[in-house]
């Protein structure tokens, strides 16, 4: 039981990180690009 659930909250946590990152990510390119929104 606890082992599924500490894979669950990894998982989780890896996939809010990533959510999270790409956030980032996006805000830092749509400034820098000609057409405000590239979605490559």
């Amino acid at each position: 039981m606890t082992n599924t659930n500490d894979l669950r909250t990894r998982l989780f946590a890896a996939a809010f990180a990533v959510a999270v990152s790409a956030v980032f990510f996006a805000t830092a390119i749509v400034p820098a690009s000609p057409n405000g929104l590239v979605i490559a």
